[in-house]
């Protein structure tokens, strides 16, 4: 009679390690399930976020004649939390690129300065680059522009990604023929 206690036994034993690895496979399988969920939610997440840093109405004037200046004038928004310094700016067709202000001196002079200490933007702020006020120096051109080509820039910013920027080249941002 023992050995079929015993037979029984682990028949019920058996059947116990059945419903419990079941019971397991069922939990390790919906925790698969919501790791994947989160996983693709947080990717989502992160691919939807917007840039830090964006950059809109970007245009740059075409150079005049043998002129090998020109100046470029954009949008710059600081999308993030952190502030930001555009600290410099590059382009492989100009010797040299500055960012510059343009303001009236005391004696009523317009007086166009580098701005020594780049372009601080605050977290969620916006600077608008445009004639007669800030904008983008660029001397020391290879080659003319023509209108209708593109002044390839590089942005680079302190607390942020630099940004390459392909401006178009055009006579004004929509009818402004106001000199930088």
């Amino acid at each position: 009679m023992r050995s079929r206690t015993d037979a029984v036994r682990a028949f019920h034993s058996e059947e116990a390690m059945v419903r419990v690895t079941r019971q397991r496979l069922i939990e390790i399988g919906v925790a698969l399930v919501l790791t994947m969920a989160a996983l693709l939610f947080v990717g989502w997440k992160a691919w939807a976020a917007e840039p830090a840093i964006s950059i809109t109405e970007a245009w740059a004037r075409p150079t005049i004649g043998e002129g090998r200046t020109t100046a470029a004038y954009m949008t710059i928004t600081n999308n993030g939390d952190t502030d930001v310094v555009l600290e410099a700016v590059t382009s492989p067709k100009a010797e040299s690129v500055e960012i510059h202000e343009t303001k009236m001196s005391e004696d009523g002079v317009m007086q166009m300065r580098p701005l020594a200490e780049g372009l601080s933007l605050a977290a969620g702020a916006t600077a608008t680059l445009k004639p007669a006020g800030m904008h983008v120096m660029v001397m020391g051109l290879k080659d003319a522009l023509p209108e209708g080509s593109e002044l390839p820039l590089t942005l680079e910013f302190e607390g942020a990604d630099s940004l390459e920027v392909a401006v178009p080249v055009k006579q004004s941002a929509g009818g402004d023929h106001a000199h930088h």
